[in-house]
């Protein structure tokens, strides 16, 4: 079927007028999304899981791995998993049960050292819960501050590179088709 310009130009600006009375769904902005995806913890147990990411990896704040975390724990498959997301937010809340048991105090506003004790206890699977295992929290906490430390800044962490300048990475500068002129042209060795 060939489509004349005319009819082409009436579908567009049709499109474009349904979209404008909301019938037809607009995309989300990434900002939007990110701004959505910040439901995914409560305050208090997002400023736990920020400081239980900084003692895992100190510059884990300043990377913007919470950011990658509620990025991802967001969407599927992990916000449909069973034990990611109830897992963290579960976890999070046996940190700050056990700070305020111990210490009195929040997990957040313990001294580093009382956070690596903690911490440590969680790594041994020490804190045991209803359908709870604390190794289990601790191997995802480090896992999500890793990745969220160095991927790809447009999933919310790495801020500014900072996790590739930290293990030295430098971006490639070529692509296949540079280097496939490079060889045809002789000039590569």
């Amino acid at each position: 079927m060939r489509v004349t310009r005319r009819q082409w130009i009436r579908g567009v600006f049709g499109l474009g007028a349904l979209s404008l009375l909301g019938v037809v769904p607009r995309q989300r902005s990434r900002a939007a999304a990110l701004a959505a995806a910040d439901a995914v913890f409560e305050p208090d147990r997002r400023r736990c899981l920020a400081a239980a990411a900084e003692r895992v990896l100190p510059g884990a704040g300043e990377a913007g791995v919470m950011e990658y975390m509620e990025y991802w724990l967001s969407r599927p498959p992990f916000s449909r998993a069973v034990d990611w997301k109830p897992l963290i937010n579960a976890g999070a809340m046996h940190l700050d049960r056990l700070a305020q048991a111990e210490r009195k105090r929040a997990f957040a506003d313990c001294a580093p050292a009382q956070q690596d004790a903690l911490l440590g206890r969680f790594q041994a699977g020490e804190v045991q819960g209803k359908g709870f295992h604390s190794a289990a929290f601790f191997q995802r906490l480090v896992t999500l501050t890793l990745e969220g430390f160095l991927s790809d800044p447009r999933y919310g962490g790495n801020r500014g590179g900072i996790g590739f300048r930290f293990i030295a990475h430098q971006p490639c500068w070529w692509g296949p088709r540079h280097t496939r002129h490079l060889r045809q042209s002789g000039k590569a060795s």
